[in-house]
């Protein structure tokens, strides 16, 4: 059975576990040939494999992010599934051939364009389909050359941004089940409010903070954050996480660390961070995790156990949980 809990908008949300196993066994044997054994598959504890989904849609997500738009919207109305495992970052993670093929059951299909090019692969052939909605959330959103990468598309980071993105799910929801796309429409609304009080939040963290710079010591998924509240993001590795530091930016980073008197270096929660541990350790500093809402775990970071995250947290709960107390230590906020 699904977990309900209540956001701070007052809409109801299911868990990630709940939304994730719906769908009944037909959809978990279709899909393990793709994924693997599922992380979040209840059905073990159920011998019929009934797993209590009545929602008459199903929709799939490309990425914990986006999955967590989907829900939002999609309120009582529909099933909505993370396509990525839970612990497999959504940068690096790639379905195994035959994916799209399994999507049997999928009304929709909600992507980021330029992030994978399996998504844009898998939305290419979703489209040929007469019975699925391809949604693009990053219609209408304008990547940019940030310090990191020309044609930025982290635009997600910047809550800003996410509420166009949420905006356009709701618009595809609604192409769906035109029958409730006032719900959809009042369950975007109600959701941007809420993206938009954290942006008001990050906004403050930044005006009463000592400091503009944060080191991030994994792959640099944050420059949107530079071009939104001035905060300087470095990183002496690139924007995937497959990417390695050379030694002469490590140098250059270490030299910036002791110049501006940076006392903590942060990583991506989903990435082995040695790097991070090693060069806080030369540089005499703290470790601190940021999230870019691309993984989801169930414990704690491989590298930091003093970190606890939840499976099903959601957008909002990666920044409050983790992002904003970083930015509160990093920044040195008074």
């Amino acid at each position: 059975m699904a977990t309900e809990r209540t956001s701070e908008s007052g809409s109801r949300v299911v868990s990630r576990r709940g939304f994730t196993a719906l769908g009944g066994s037909a959809l978990m044997a279709g899909l393990a040939g793709c994924f693997g054994d599922d992380p979040q598959d209840d059905t073990e504890d159920d011998p019929t494999g009934d797993t209590g989904g009545d929602a008459e849609y199903t929709i799939f997500a490309s990425m914990p992010a986006v999955w967590d738009f989907v829900r939002q919207v999609a309120g009582d109305h529909m099933e909505a599934i993370d396509l990525v495992p839970i612990g497999e970052h959504g940068h690096d993670w790639t379905p195994e051939p035959g994916m799209v093929e399994e999507l049997d059951i999928a009304a929709g299909f909600v992507y980021l364009r330029d992030f994978a090019s399996w998504q844009d692969d898998a939305a290419d052939q979703l489209e040929e389909r007469d019975d699925v909605v391809v949604i693009e959330a990053t219609e209408g959103i304008e990547f940019f050359d940030s310090p990191a990468e020309d044609n930025d598309e982290h635009f997600w980071m910047d809550p800003v941004e996410c509420q166009q993105g949420v905006l356009n799910i709701a618009e595809g929801l609604a192409e769906i089940d035109s029958a409730n796309a006032d719900d959809y429409e009042a369950n975007a609304d109600a959701f941007n409010d809420e993206l938009e009080a954290l942006n008001d939040d990050i906004h403050d963290i930044v005006d009463r903070a000592e400091l503009e710079d944060i080191v991030v010591a994994t792959h640099d998924s944050f420059q949107w954050w530079n071009r939104r509240y001035d905060i300087n993001v470095h990183s002496p590795v690139g924007t995937s996480p497959d990417d390695a530091a050379s030694a002469g930016d490590v140098e250059e980073i270490e030299t910036l660390i002791e110049d501006i008197g940076i006392e903590h270096v942060c990583y991506d929660v989903g990435e082995p961070a040695p790097l991070a541990e090693s060069l806080a350790d030369e540089v005499d500093a703290e470790i601190l995790p940021l999230s870019p809402v691309e993984t989801q775990i169930d414990g704690s970071p491989e590298v930091d156990p003093t970190v606890e995250m939840e499976s099903d947290w959601g957008y909002v709960e990666h920044f409050r949980e983790i992002n904003l107390p970083t930015l509160e230590t990093a920044l040195r906020v008074e």
